[in-house]
Order: C-alpha cells, then sequence, then structure tokens
C-alpha cells in the first residue's frame, strides 16, 4: 500500500457496546473518511455482537494478549498516590492495551491515526491526515492551553523512585502530549518497540495516567520523535477538549461548550 492510513481504535466490549455506533457514524458522516478502520481489543471481545462491526467491510479486528506486567511492577502500579483520583490501574487497566498501537502488524499501512473511541467528530478529518508525520509522532499537548501543568503531574512524586525517573528525564517541562489523539508513521515502530515500552514500565512502575505517562518517556525522551499536532489547520482548530464558541473544532473530548 503507498502512503495508506488506517483509522486505529483500542477497546474492550464495554467500550466499543457503549460507543462505537457512534463514532463509526461521527468518523464516516462528519469527518467524511471512507478508508479502513482497526479496531485492536483483547481475543475474547464479542464483536459479533455489535452489528456495525460486521456491516462495513472497512473495519477489521485485529486481536491480541493483554499488556501484563510483572507482579513487582502490578503491585507498584496498584498502589500509587494518585490523590483524590481513582487508581486507573484498577479502574481502565485496559487502556495499557494501546502499547499495541506498536505491534508491527501495523507496518501493514504507512501511517497510523489513533482516536479515543469516545471522542467526538465534527468535521472533515482528512485534512488531518493529509500531515504526514514522517518519521515522527504527532500528537496533542497535554497542559494546552495554560501550558502549566508539567510532565512530573502523570506520575506518583511520592514513588521511591520518582527521584532516579526525575533524574534521567526533564519532567519539569510542560511539552508533553496526552494519549487520546496519535498519529504516527510505522517506520517508527520495530520488533523491539512493544517489548521497550514494556520494559521502560517495569522500569519505572509510577505512572498514574496508565500509558500516557511512560510513552512521553519512550516517545519525547527515548525515541525524540513527538511533534505537536498543529493547533490550526485550513482555519479550523484540530483537536480541543471543548467545543468552542465561533469557532469550527475538528475533534473533541466533549461535545459540549464548556461551561463557565
Amino acid at each position: 500500500m503507498n502512503n495508506s492510513t488506517v483509522v486505529v481504535v483500542v477497546a474492550n466490549y464495554k467500550y466499543l457496546r457503549k460507543y462505537f455506533n457512534n463514532f463509526i457514524s461521527q468518523l464516516r458522516v462528519n469527518g467524511k473518511y471512507s478508508g479502513e478502520v482497526l479496531i485492536i481489543t483483547s481475543y475474547f471481545t464479542p464483536t459479533f455482537l455489535i452489528p456495525k462491526i460486521g456491516n462495513d467491510s472497512n473495519v477489521k479486528v485485529v486481536r491480541f494478549k493483554n499488556i501484563n506486567f510483572s507482579t513487582k511492577t502490578i503491585k507498584s502500579l496498584k498502589n500509587l498516590n494518585t490523590g483524590l483520583q481513582p487508581n486507573r490501574y484498577k479502574t481502565k487497566k485496559f487502556q495499557w492495551n494501546k502499547v499495541h498501537l506498536f505491534d508491527i502488524f501495523l507496518k501493514k499501512w504507512d501511517f497510523v491515526f489513533y482516536l479515543d473511541l469516545n471522542m467526538q467528530i465534527h468535521h472533515d478529518i482528512n485534512s488531518i491526515l493529509n500531515l504526514k508525520p514522517k518519521n515522527a509522532l504527532f500528537a496533542r499537548s497535554d497542559s494546552y492551553p495554560e501550558n502549566k501543568r508539567t510532565l512530573s503531574s502523570q506520575f506518583d512524586t511520592e514513588h521511591k523512585i520518582y527521584e532516579k525517573l526525575s533524574n534521567k528525564f526533564d519532567l519539569n517541562t510542560t511539552n508533553y502530549f496526552q494519549t487520546g489523539i496519535l498519529y504516527f508513521d510505522t517506520k517508527i515502530v520495530n520488533p523491539a518497540t512493544k517489548k521497550e515500552i514494556i520494559e521502560l514500565v517495569d522500569k519505572y512502575p509510577l505512572s498514574i495516567t496508565n500509558e500516557q505517562g511512560i510513552m512521553n518517556i519512550y516517545f519525547k525522551f527515548h525515541l525524540g520523535i513527538y511533534e505537536e499536532l498543529p493547533l490550526k489547520i485550513e482555519n479550523k482548530t484540530s483537536y480541543f477538549y471543548w467545543l468552542l464558541e465561533n469557532e469550527e473544532v475538528i475533534i473533541t473530548k466533549q461535545n459540549r461548550i464548556q461551561y463557565k
């Protein structure tokens, strides 16, 4: 396939049942995307119970084992100090399966555009897909628009190895990304990629945002290939958490204007 792109989601049955029908409708109609869609899920997800998966010939399913870690790492992740927030390893463990985005299976395509399944698509996404992140990973800033939150916010700062992590990597940077949207060139993926990410988790088991903290360490610092997805594309905002008054936003997390 020449310059082929695939839109990918990662979800278990609970999320597919709740969000997939709306997602695929918005993607095809609002997003004007008619290409291939790949669902990454586990071996035991009953996708046949969701008719829109089987009724769209351009929707494919690939199944992987759930990402898992050593007993020591799991114990650490389960006991992180997450402040007033729930422990995501306990409540959203399936998020770790985003690591499968970097499996060599996805090298069947030249570019992967990943979206959280509960994202809201309001306008044509082809203007984003036309950007082509050559040898790079595009994502949106997690600290935008205030740019005050630092990468340290993604980790348990009271963990016994936090100092070791912060001495090796600049956790005071505000230039880090969220993993709700990832757009990357599959040339960045090699047979060792998944293994290296998992080894980083085992070495530094203190990410309170599941894969988000550790993917920043890997792609921003280890590989140095993270680039900010442009905020403005063809006079539209590429992504914002909320809808904005008097402004067209292509993709949002929420389907409403922020309450003030």
